[in-house]
């Protein structure tokens, strides 16, 4: 049952991806453009430089599409384009992908190559098609970590549904996004704590969830949160068995203890990894960062505003569900209620000291945390704050389905709760346009 059920999503990520991208007549607002200069130019420089311009392929894409939500370019600019054009780009044709590592565009232009074979001319159409796989990878990996987490499967299938059919799916997995590896990130970390807590796990299993952080951390910084969820469920499971042992050796226990040092050496690999990279972006810029958005205070209230964005805001994707339509307002409602109901639900009934209580508490403290903390940091890096944005947050998606998946288990008339919300939001998703 389970190989069927993991079938079934792979099919429902790529029904979702071929039904979808054939719509999109524009371009991402969600800096789809920068993104598509980024892969075009993988097989030629991998890399792209800070102050470097971008392409004339993504220029022209972008002027013959227009951007989605915004508008479209003059038809000169399609047909007839001159280089003062170029004042009307973003950025004044300045990339700004420069920030990423290549892990992500090079793995897509990798994934793009057959869809070129069999017929798919455009590049963009063919990155956008490839997000199916990024997409099914991360319902997959969701799914087997509900059932190691001893889950029903239909509860299982029907939560792997949701987020195949989710708003963060639709606007990361069928256009040309970094955000494409959040929720793959969310639900490859959650995957790895269950692989850590089945027994007989050993040193291999400890290296592979290191290595697990550190490659969704260089796949996107923001995936770091996933990695700092995953740590604290296992420090807080060695925390609670520290705890129960005699009163002299609690800390000893605690600091010897397994879990911890995976979960305290995969934390400092993925920053080490953030931090190579910062090196390596900072010693191959054509020239200083330009500034981008406008700037605001950084306050104690823009600190508790930041506390609030992504639970539950991660539900929203990235954009307001109103500007959308329908579908997507009833998408977002469905699953703003699953991420509240899960988690604050699992607090509420969860075992005192186990895996289900360590989940969700770390869930909900990280989902809290995450953006103040991320708030802070881009302050001191870059010396001016932009509020956040929901979708930064979106690898802790699987995070926050996995508590609903071992809240709604519980119950025979809650089993049938998953499917249904997993239909429905996935309905809701094919019948968007745009």
């Amino acid at each position: 049952m389970d190989t069927t059920i993991c079938l079934l999503l792979v099919v429902a990520a790529m029904v979702l991806a071929v039904w979808q991208v054939p719509k999109h007549t524009a371009v991402s607002p969600i800096d789809e453009y920068v993104y598509i200069d980024y892969l075009a130019k993988v097989p030629t420089q991998f890399v792209v430089q800070r102050g470097e311009d971008t392409g004339q392929y993504a220029r022209l894409y972008l002027s013959c599409h227009g951007v989605r939500a915004i508008g479209l370019y003059p038809q000169s600019m399609c047909t007839d384009w001159q280089p003062s054009d170029v004042d009307r780009m973003p950025q004044a044709g300045k990339t700004t992908a420069d920030i990423y590592t290549p892990l992500y565009f090079a793995a897509t232009w990798l994934m793009a190559q057959p869809l070129r074979l069999v017929g798919v001319e455009d590049l963009t159409t063919a990155g956008r098609l490839a997000g199916w796989t990024w997409l099914a990878a991360a319902a997959v990996l969701l799914y087997l970590s509900l059932r190691r987490l001893r889950v029903h499967p239909v509860v299982a299938g029907g939560l792997g549904l949701l987020l195949v059919g989710s708003l963060p799916a639709y606007w990361s997995n069928t256009y040309v996004s970094t955000d494409a590896t959040a929720l793959l990130a969310g639900s490859l970390m959650l995957f790895g704590v269950t692989m850590l807590l089945r027994p007989g796990a050993g040193r291999g299993a400890r290296w592979l969830f290191v290595l697990f952080a550190l490659l969704v951390t260089l796949a996107k910084m923001q995936n770091l949160m996933a990695v700092v969820a995953a740590a604290m469920v296992l420090v807080i499971l060695a925390a609670g068995a520290a705890f129960r042992r005699e009163r002299g050796r609690r800390l000893h226990t605690f600091v010897r203890d397994h879990h911890v040092h995976t979960a305290v050496l995969a934390f400092l690999v993925a920053l080490a990894g953030q931090a190579a990279w910062l090196v390596i972006r900072n010693a191959i810029a054509l020239e200083s960062g330009a500034y981008e958005g406008a700037p605001s205070p950084l306050t104690a209230t823009a600190l508790l505003r930041e506390m609030f964005k992504f639970f539950p805001g991660v539900s929203v994707g990235a954009l307001d569900p109103e500007d959308v339509g329908v579908a997507a307002i009833v998408a977002s409602t469905v699953m703003t209620w699953v991420i509240v109901a899960g988690v604050l639900g699992l607090l509420a009934v969860a075992r005192r000291g186990s895996t289900d209580e360590a989940l969700a508490l770390s869930s909900f403290v990280v989902a809290l945390l995450a953006a103040p903390f991320l708030a802070l940091a881009s302050t001191v890096l870059s010396g001016y704050y932009v509020d956040l944005v929901a979708r930064y947050g979106m690898s802790l998606l699987p995070f926050f389905l996995a508590c609903a998946g071992v809240l709604f288990t519980r119950s025979i008339w809650t089993r049938s709760l998953a499917p249904a919300v997993g239909v429905l939001s996935y309905g809701a998703m094919l019948s968007l346009t745009g």
